[in-house]
């Protein structure tokens, strides 16, 4: 081969190699755009949702955040599989695969539904630790999906890497409450108040001493003592008296007891604490038709509709209604 040949093969390879370099520079970059629309489990837009979408080949990362209708876009996709996570303090994190083509008209809009973490503490401290944050949610989900004991475990470790935030002691005893570990569960629950009693020498106005006095109160619950459960969800609701998901919470937890009245009594409360929550309609409107309340049920069922007519159970509530008014002209 002939020097000049040589120098042509070598700027050949040279070309080749930059060529390269700069296609795998631009990988997951393109002109694919994604849309979606972020909602609560009521049908609210929720704003302030982040979205980050991944290339899962080359890990390129895009951003964007829901606005106050609950919607997003996010431009400058290329062609290819991309992980979309959709998160938010308070909600449970949202993950979604898709192929991006780089013919927008060709990617479907992503709606989403976000569902509250029920069993996290709202006034629970800022967790910077990725891998804590990890941690707590990978605890959050096998708790929702019933693996009580490997979501103790979670919890655990949880508060051994920070034990400042004792709020997920709230957390750990309803794992080991579920376990039917009740022991367990008070020792866990016990912590958070004695922490709280440490910090302010009182429970009146806090959250946390709130939830936890309603989770021993769950725990007297399982265990048939009535009376003894209904002290504390009485503790609880009078030294946080402005919270109506606890009241709810309650409700929910005398009517699956069948105590109906009981449950009537703290729906109502919920309704009291807060006027314009659909919730608390929607389960006292349940309560009455079990007692066969039906002109009650149908005004809390119609509340409910006015609050939340998006909500999923919406079609099946406006066709109930009918047939429960048919009832009241009998």
């Amino acid at each position: 081969m002939t020097t000049n040949n040589i120098f042509k093969v070598i700027l050949l390879f040279v070309f080749c190699l930059s060529l390269t370099l700069i296609l795998s520079s631009q990988a997951g970059r393109g002109l694919g755009r994604i849309h979606g629309t972020v909602y609560d489990e009521l049908g609210n837009p929720i704003e302030g949702a982040k979205v980050v979408a991944k290339h899962l080949e080359s890990e390129t990362t895009f951003e964007s955040k829901s606005d106050n209708k609950g919607t997003w876009a996010i431009g400058g996709l290329g062609t290819g599989y991309f992980r979309i996570t959709i998160s938010k303090e308070g909600y449970e994190t949202l993950y979604h695969d898709m192929n991006v083509s780089q013919f927008s008209s060709k990617n479907p809009p992503i709606d989403s539904r976000m569902r509250k973490v029920e069993v996290s503490l709202m006034n629970m401290p800022a967790i910077q630790d990725e891998a804590s944050i990890v941690l707590f949610e990978e605890g959050i989900q096998l708790y929702k999906q019933g693996k009580y004991a490997e979501a103790a475990s979670k919890f655990e470790e949880f508060l051994a890497k920070n034990p400042t935030i004792y709020q997920v002691n709230i957390n750990l005893g309803s794992s080991y409450r579920e376990m039917g570990d009740y022991e367990k569960a008070f020792a866990a629950y016990n912590k958070v108040l004695e922490r709280v009693k440490a910090d302010k020498g009182f429970y009146k106005g806090d959250e946390d001493a709130a939830k936890a006095l309603a989770s021993i109160g769950e725990i007297y619950i399982k265990r048939g003592n009535l009376e003894k459960a209904n002290e504390y969800f009485k503790q609880a609701i009078d030294n946080f008296p402005e919270d109506e998901t606890l009241a709810l919470n309650m409700g929910k937890i005398f009517f699956g007891q069948g105590n109906t009245d009981k449950a009537i009594e703290y729906f109502q409360l919920a309704i009291k604490i807060k006027e314009d929550w659909a919730p608390s309609y929607l389960q006292l409107g349940y309560a009455c038709l079990n007692k066969g309340e039906y002109k009650m049920a149908v005004e809390s069922l119609k509340r409910f509709l006015a609050l939340a007519p998006n909500d999923p159970r919406a079609s099946t509530i406006r066709d109930l209604i009918p047939k429960l008014e048919e009832l009241i002209k009998k």
